[in-house]
C-alpha cells in the first residue's frame, strides 16, 4: 500500500485520523476501544462528523467523554510514555507511539536548550492531543505503507503559547521540517501543528512516489474555517502496482555498519538490544576492511518507522561512527499457523501458500525445543514426527 498526502490546508493530527477514517483505513470501534485503555476513562468517544471546509467536503474528529480527572496540559514526557506502556495497545503501536513523542520531545528540548528528560509538553499534554498522537500511531502501524507528499504549507504572523508569543511556525514545529518542502501561503495563522509535523517526520515520505491503482480517497478537514482556502488535507490510498494474490509484499528498512575494534561479546549483545529494540533481522558477516583487517558487518532490517530508533542505538552501542540507510521490497509468502496434536503434544507449524496451493510447511522451533526438552528426546525427533502427521 502507498499512502499520499495533499496538504492543501496544512496537517494536524486530528485531520490526520480524520482523513484516514474518511479513506477507509480506520475501525472506528476497534480503535475506541483501545485508545479506553489508556486511562483517560471507559466512556471516551470518538465523534467523526461531516464538515465543509472552504470549498471541500471532509471528515472532521474530535474526542469527547474522557474523565474530567484525567484532564491536564502539562504533562511531562515520561508521563505520556508510561501512559502509553500501561495501555491495551500492542507493543508494536506502543513503541510507533512512543516514538513520535519522542521525536516531538527532542525538537523541544532542543529549541528550549534543556535535556529530553526534563520536557514538559504543555498544549501537546493535553488528553486530546495524546489521543491524536496514540490514534496516528495505530493508523501507521496497520497501513504498514510507504507514504509520499506534495508541498508543506505554512502559515504567516504569530501564536500565543504557554511560553508566550511565537512565530509561525512554531520553533519545533520548524524544527521537525527541516528537510521539507515548505511553501508559505496567504494564511494568518498556523498550518502545520507540532502533531502534524511528528507525524511527517515519523512515515518519512517521499517527496513524490505516485503509482499505481487508486483505492480510496479520505478528506480530513481542520478545526478552523480559512477564508479563500480548503482547509483540508487529502489521503489517497494507492495499492501497490506489483501487488498480487500470492505474495504479501511490503518495504523494510536495511541499516548497515561495519566495525572491527569491537569486543565479539559485546557485539552480540548488541545484537540482542537491537531485536529488544525491534528489528526484524540483525545479520553479523565477516568482512575484509581497510589495510586488510578482519571485520564485521552489521546489517539490520526493520519496519520504516523504527528504523530512526534503531539508528541512534547502533550509533550508541556500537564503536561506528556512521551508518547507512536503504530501502528494499519485501516479498512474503500468504501464510497462516496449523496447529498439529503430536504424542509430544501441540506443535504449531508455519504454512506457506502460492496462490491456493501450500508450498512450504515449518515446524516453529520454540514448540518442539520445549517439547523435546519435556519428553526428553532429541529436538529432530520431535520435527521428523510434525512432518510424518502433516
Amino acid at each position: 500500500m502507498h499512502i499520499h498526502l495533499d496538504m492543501m490546508g496544512g496537517i494536524a493530527g486530528d485531520m490526520f485520523l480524520a482523513a484516514a477514517f474518511d479513506a477507509g483505513l480506520v475501525d472506528l470501534d476497534a480503535l475506541q476501544e483501545k485508545l479506553r485503555t489508556l486511562g483517560l476513562g471507559t466512556e471516551l468517544e470518538i465523534v467523526v462528523e461531516k464538515v465543509w471546509r472552504g470549498a471541500m467536503s471532509a471528515q472532521h474528529v474530535k474526542f469527547s467523554n474522557w474523565d474530567p480527572d484525567a484532564e491536564s496540559d502539562h504533562r511531562h514526557l515520561s508521563t505520556i510514555l508510561e501512559m502509553i506502556n500501561k495501555s491495551g495497545f500492542s507493543d508494536e503501536v506502543k513503541k510507533t507511539a512512543s516514538k513520535l513523542f519522542t521525536i516531538l520531545g527532542k525538537s523541544e528540548a532542543k529549541v528550549h536548550g534543556i535535556p529530553l528528560e526534563t520536557v514538559h509538553f504543555h498544549e501537546i499534554g493535553a488528553v486530546d492531543s495524546i489521543l491524536d498522537f496514540l490514534s496516528a500511531a495505530w493508523i501507521i502501524h496497520r497501513a504498514n505503507a510507504t507514504w509520499s507528499i506534495g508541498d508543506v504549507p505554512f502559515g504567516q504572523g504569530t501564536i500565543q503559547t504557554a511560553h508566550g508569543e511565537i512565530p509561525l511556525p512554531a520553533p519545533a514545529t520548524a524544527d521537525l521540517l527541516q528537510g521539507f518542502d515548505l511553501i508559505q501561503k496567504d494564511v494568518v495563522g498556523e498550518m502545520v501543528t507540532p502533531t502534524g509535523a511528528a507525524i511527517l517526520k515519523m512515515v518519512e515520505p517521499t517527496r513524490t512516489n505516485l503509482g499505481g491503482r487508486l483505492k480510496s480517497i479520505g478528506y480530513g478537514g481542520g478545526t478552523k474555517d480559512i477564508p479563500d482556502l480548503s482547509n483540508v488535507v487529502r489521503m489517497m490510498v494507492f495499492e501497490s502496482n506489483i501487488d498480487n494474490d500470492d505474495q504479501d509484499r511490503d518495504y523494510i528498512t536495511k541499516i548497515e555498519t561495519e566495525v572491527d575494534d569491537m569486543n565479539p561479546e559485546v557485539l552480540a549483545a548488541v545484537t540482542r538490544e537491537l531485536y529488544a529494540a525491534g528489528a526484524l533481522d540483525v545479520l553479523q558477516t565477516p568482512v575484509y576492511m581497510k589495510k586488510g583487517r578482519l571485520g564485521t558487518q552489521l546489517s539490520v532490517l526493520c519496519r520504516r518507522e523504527m528504523s530512526e530508533l534503531l539508528v541512534e542505538k547502533m550509533l550508541k552501542e556500537t564503536s561506528s561512527f556512521g551508518v547507512r540507510k536503504s530501502e528494499h521490497l519485501r516479498v512474503k509468502l500468504k501464510r497462516k499457523i496449523d496447529t498439529i496434536e503430536t504424542k509430544f503434544g501441540e506443535i504449531h507449524v508455519k504454512v506457506g501458500f502460492w496462490g491456493d496451493e501450500v508450498i512450504k510447511r515449518s515446524p516453529e522451533f520454540e514448540d518442539c525445543a520445549r517439547a523435546a526438552k519435556t519428553h526428553d528426546v532429541a529436538i529432530a525427533r520431535v520435527y521428523e514426527e510434525v512432518l510424518r502427521l502433516q
